[in-house]
């Protein structure tokens, strides 16, 4: 007696003369090779394995994942960046909203305001985990396009804030905006009020790539026609950071054309034109009308005269709200939120201590 040569536990026995080895049977050789691989692969033959069963398995499978996705009460918030007074109000409304209907946050964003790839990379992490939907306020609009379209195709609901991308409302799709018409005109009519209707300004952070600030500049610009004594000497386009804001906004400070007050379209150049003021020392003599908060304290001293604020806080709000809906099956919509003039006077006032609101954590 020998063992199968395959690995099979059978024995084979053939008839032999005395010495001589056994010669095995072919049918039974055949019979018994059936048996060693149906063992080795649970009793059922390799080649004779039922691909409807394998595919039947796999839809199960994806069942089970978009299930599990179904089943997450997480939501996925990504800023343009965290930790300043305009994206920390965002994280407390949607979480407010939030605790009020059962969903849990993740709160992530990039380091800075310029990272797009990282912002990218943050969706598509969140979705990978299974997030029940996302939220995101996009760096770029054109950047971001591809990115969104995928996590739609996947079936995630999705509510962008703050700039459109181009795509449509729909099923799984919302906006919630800042009013960049009304920012505008508030912003322009504040420059033709600390001018008295004359004088020379200069527009700084004018981003192309970004929808709503192209919105912002082109309502700014329209409004300001009704002060016709007000001329626009000098546009800069946005930076990426506030030293380089700084930088472009010492080069007008130094030229020959000379200013009454300056425009700042973003947080980033509101920052670095203020700086740029106060290291030449004409804080006082060039007005500052900057957009969405982030320096709070020269607003009381006088150093800016203004920001255009927006309420993030209602906006964070508005977009968990319409992400419940999406989540349970409602199709998307479109929603935009008045901005706000933020001055000494206001500064300590209800309306803006909600909107500056930063407490995110609940309620002990």
């Amino acid at each position: 007696m020998k063992r199968f040569p395959y690995g099979s536990n059978d024995l084979y026995i053939g008839t032999r003369s005395a010495g001589e080895p056994a010669e095995p049977d072919p049918q039974q050789e055949a019979q018994t090779m059936d048996r060693g691989l149906a063992h080795r692969y649970n009793h059922l033959p390799a080649k004779k394995l039922p691909w409807a069963l394998v595919a039947g398995s796999l839809l199960l499978l994806s069942l089970f994942c978009v299930a599990c996705r179904r089943a997450s009460h997480t939501v996925a918030v990504i800023p343009r960046t965290c930790g300043t007074a305009l994206w920390e109000p965002l994280h407390a409304g949607a979480a407010e909203v939030g605790r009020s209907i059962g969903l849990d946050l993740y709160w992530n964003g990039p380091m800075r305001d310029d990272d797009t790839q990282t912002q990218i990379s943050l969706i598509e992490k969140s979705v990978d985990r299974g997030v029940a939907g996302v939220i995101v306020s996009p760096i770029q609009t054109l950047p971001l396009r591809s990115p969104i379209r995928k996590v739609l195709d996947q079936g995630v609901p999705v509510v962008v804030i703050d700039t459109e991308l181009g795509i449509p409302t729909g099923p799984k799709l919302s906006y919630v905006l800042n009013d960049e018409r009304i920012g505008g005109q508030i912003a322009a009519r504040r420059v033709g009020l600390i001018l008295q209707g004359k004088g020379n300004i200069a527009i700084v952070g004018i981003r192309p790539e970004l929808k709503s600030n192209t919105l912002r500049e082109r309502s700014f610009e329209s409004t300001l026609r009704e002060f016709p004594g007000i001329h626009v000497v000098a546009r800069r386009l946005g930076l990426s950071s506030v030293p380089q804001e700084q930088h472009s906004a010492e080069g007008l400070l130094t030229g020959s054309q000379s200013l009454d007050a300056v425009v700042a379209l973003s947080l980033a150049a509101t920052r670095g034109t203020y700086y740029a003021l106060a290291e030449f020392d004409k804080v006082r003599a060039i007005k500052l009308v900057g957009f969405d908060q982030d320096l709070l304290p020269p607003i009381r001293d006088g150093g800016i005269d203004s920001v255009v604020v927006q309420n993030t806080f209602e906006i964070g709000r508005v977009a968990m709200n319409l992400m419940d809906r999406e989540i349970k099956g409602r199709s998307g919509s479109e929603a935009s939120v008045v901005p706000v003039l933020l001055t000494r006077d206001n500064l300590d006032s209800a309306e803006i201590r909600q909107i500056e609101n930063m407490s995110w954590w609940p309620p002990q």
